[in-house]
C-alpha cells in the first residue's frame, strides 16, 4: 500500500491532529492560504483535504488528489478520509505523530517520563512517547477509551459513507 500524505485546509485541524495521531503525515496550518495548499499538493503528492468546494474543483481541476468533507463529526470524517483513500483506521504506536506538530513521537521509558512528568502522570501508566521537536510527552490516558470509540465508530461507517 502506497504511502498517503495529507494536507488540510484551515477548517480541518482537529481532522489533522486525528491524522497525526493514526501515523499519517498531515500538514496544516490556520494560515494557509489556498494557493498554498494547492502548491503544496501538487510539489508535495498530497492529498488535500478540505471543506471548501471552490477550491475542491480547483485541485481536481488540476488532477490533485482531493478528499471534500461534508461531515461535522469525526468519525464520520475519518471514514470519508479512509473510504476515499485507502488508509487505515488504527493506532500503531510506532508511527504515531506529534498531534500539535506532525513529528513522528519516540517511545521513551517511564523512567524518563517519570523525570519529565513527575509521579503523578508517570506511574499511573506504561507507555510514553515524546515529540523531539515541540518536546511534548504523551500517554494512553483516560481518554483513550473515547479515541477508540471514535476510532470503531468510523472504521464501523467506512463502507456507509
Amino acid at each position: 500500500m502506497a504511502i498517503v500524505k495529507f494536507v488540510a485546509d484551515t477548517m480541518l485541524g482537529n481532522l489533522a491532529r486525528w491524522l497525526r495521531l493514526l501515523g499519517y503525515d498531515t500538514l496544516y496550518s490556520s494560515s494557509f492560504e489556498d494557493w498554498r495548499l494547492l502548491r503544496i499538493a501538487e510539489e508535495e503528492g498530497r492529498t488535500l483535504l478540505t471543506r471548501d468546494e471552490s477550491l475542491f474543483r480547483r485541485a481536481r481541476a488540476r488532477g490533485l488528489s482531493v478528499v471534500l468533507i461534508t461531515y461535522d463529526d469525526i468519525a464520520e470524517m475519518l471514514a470519508c478520509v479512509a473510504a476515499k483513500t485507502g488508509i487505515e483506521l488504527s493506532f500503531n504506536p510506532s508511527r504515531t505523530r506529534c498531534p500539535e506538530c506532525n513529528t513522528l513521537l519516540m517511545k521513551i521509558s517511564r523512567a524518563e517520563a517519570l523525570s519529565l512528568l513527575g509521579n503523578n502522570v508517570a506511574t499511573k501508566y506504561d507507555e510514553f512517547w515524546r515529540c523531539g521537536k515541540c518536546g511534548k510527552i504523551y500517554w494512553q490516558g483516560n481518554h483513550w477509551k473515547t479515541i477508540n470509540l471514535i476510532l470503531e465508530k468510523a472504521n464501523d461507517l467506512i463502507n456507509k459513507l
